[in-house]
């Protein structure tokens, strides 16, 4: 029981109309996306208040929160100012400080794979959290 915390990039591939065999397949289906494992944290709540607060209104029921490209620049400044709001919650654990290498990290990596257009792909990034 606790807070987990997921970052996942979502990398749409597109279809192959002209040469259709050429589409990328599993299990005889194409595939139309994949997801990658951009970040996880476990008990950081004050980086999930932050994302709550400023992306979905305080509305927090674990649900999918999309991160545009500026979305990510404001989470990594407020990491780098140190501005994330003490937040608590039912077995959510502490943030100690000790996490903004990791979370800085992890942010400007993420916001450098959706910015990536070298593959013409269109990329997504979600915020998702579960207790």
């Amino acid at each position: 029981m606790g807070l987990d915390m997921y970052l996942t990039g979502k990398k749409f591939i597109p279809t192959n109309w002209e040469n259709p065999e050429a589409n990328v397949k599993e299990d005889g289906f194409r595939v139309s996306e994949r997801q990658l494992e951009l970040g996880y944290w476990r008990k950081h709540p004050n980086l999930h208040g932050y994302i709550v607060q400023t992306f979905a209104e305080g509305v927090d029921e674990c649900q999918n929160i999309e991160l545009a490209a500026d979305d990510l620049r404001a989470i990594l400044a407020a990491i780098e100012y140190n501005v994330l709001p003490e937040t608590d919650g039912f077995f959510f654990g502490n943030s100690d400080g000790s996490e903004k290498p990791e979370d800085l990290k992890i942010f400007t990596a993420a916001l450098a794979w959706l910015e990536d257009k070298s593959d013409k792909t269109w990329r997504s990034v979600v915020y998702h959290a579960s207790w």
